[in-house]
């Protein structure tokens, strides 16, 4: 009996010194609901799996809440070891010195060998890959199906069938619009996901600001037009009500957004579906992307730092790629992921048109630049946008504007 308490307690003692030999670390994330339930049992599966790390999940708060305690951590040097961050604070970050360039690690090439390089460089700064893509949604085109039935069309993969299909699809009883064919936010974001169909939405190339250009030009009057004959219906907050009244056929929106759309028409036998946003003069599918970067700090030390990489490793896997697209509706940003039998059954089965999200992951870009000052330069898109849409400036008038003050805001970051 001895023997055997012996043995137990060797065992037990085994046990405790292989988990103090864990590195432990400490991720800031901005996960809430569902995606934060996803990244949890990812998490867990990870450090179930590893022998000499162990990943602790703090929820800072999401968006500017997680950002902003991110510079003041940085200010502090109370970062943790690792972090997700926009763009744009990924940027500000660096700025600061805070950050280690991914492309350090001795196996980046083996893991960005997999990830779709146009994606990959989302996180490259001064010629360096500081940052890895993680919860990255696409915009696409959400579409009623039933109203595509009834009116004889296919999803529409062109703007000028965008344009003809969003006419077809406007209802009106009495000269009053009772269904527009078209949803859209006037906020940033969905403009540039429109003018990069145009060949513009990039604000800045080789050192120039580029929002005054005649691609972007042309996706603002397009837009307009659309707007001002009555077939496009525009606003600053979500469609929740136009989907619940069917008031409008088609929405441009993100895809991690299928879930609460979904929950916004239960009951309703139209359903909803969603396809890449229509190709337009650029010639080729052209998806705009919104979400986080994965960032180690260089405040921890040399063992953190590698036990963060091997988490960012897992995470960017293509199992857990797979994983996390299936049950958030986030792309999938390994280049294996389409390929897998597992994700082909997934299509397959389901009724959204979840392949979306996946469609010219290659041609892809990021919807915000690394640029430490974006944030003035985005109020100012999106400022011009709304101008334009509720016509108190001219597509001309509003681009020349958020030129200027985009100028501006550069030429005061840099005086600094």
């Amino acid at each position: 009996m001895k023997r055997f308490y012996l043995f137990i307690l060797i065992i037990s003692l085994v046990a405790m010194i292989a988990f103090a030999q864990k590195i432990e670390i400490n991720f800031w994330e901005g996960m809430s609901g569902n995606l934060g339930t996803t990244l949890d049992q990812i998490t867990a599966m990870f450090n179930e799996q590893s022998t000499d790390v162990h990943v602790n999940l703090f929820y800072v708060g999401n968006g500017s809440d997680l950002d902003s305690k991110l510079i003041a951590a940085a200010e502090t040097k109370t970062l943790p070891t690792m972090a997700q961050a926009y763009p744009t604070w990924a940027a500000a970050l660096v700025s600061k010195g805070v950050v280690v360039p991914m492309d350090e690690f001795s196996d980046f090439n083996n893991v960005a060998s997999e990830i779709y390089p146009a994606i990959l460089d989302i996180g490259r700064i001064n010629s360096k890959i500081y940052g890895l893509p993680f919860n990255q949604q696409s915009y696409l085109l959400f579409y009623r199906p039933l109203m595509f039935q009834e009116a004889g069309l296919n999803p529409p993969t062109t703007m000028d069938e965008l344009a003809a299909d969003a006419k077809i699809l406007t209802v009106k009883e009495n000269g009053k619009v009772v269904r527009y064919g078209l949803g859209f936010r006037d906020q940033s974001w969905i403009f540039t996901v429109m003018a990069k169909q145009f060949g513009g939405g990039e604000y800045m190339r080789n050192g120039k600001i580029t929002i005054d250009s005649t691609a972007n030009l042309r996706a603002m009057n397009f837009l307009l037009d659309l707007v001002k004959n009555g077939y496009a219906y525009t606003k600053q907050g979500y469609f929740d009500n136009e989907l619940t009244t069917s008031s409008v056929a088609m929405i441009i929106g993100g895809a991690a957004n299928l879930p609460f759309d979904l929950s916004d028409i239960a009951g309703q036998s139209d359903g909803i579906k969603m396809s890449p946003i229509p190709i337009g003069p650029a010639g080729k599918i052209s998806p705009v992307l919104a979400g986080e970067l994965l960032l180690i700090f260089n405040t921890s030390s040399k063992a953190e730092q590698k036990a963060a990489w091997e988490y960012a490793k897992f995470l960017l896997s293509p199992s857990i790629q797979l994983y996390w697209a299936i049950h958030t509706n986030y792309s999938p940003l390994n280049v294996k992921v389409p390929t897998l039998p597992e994700w082909k059954t997934y299509v397959d089965q389901s009724q959204y048109g979840v392949s979306a999200i996946t469609s010219g992951l290659d041609n892809a870009m990021s919807y915000a630049q690394n640029l430490p000052w974006w944030t003035s330069l985005d109020s100012a898109i999106g400022t011009a946008f709304e101008d334009v849409m509720n016509s108190y400036k001219s597509p001309q008038e509003a681009l020349t504007w958020a030129q200027q003050q985009a100028e501006q805001a550069e030429k005061m970051f840099y005086q600094k």
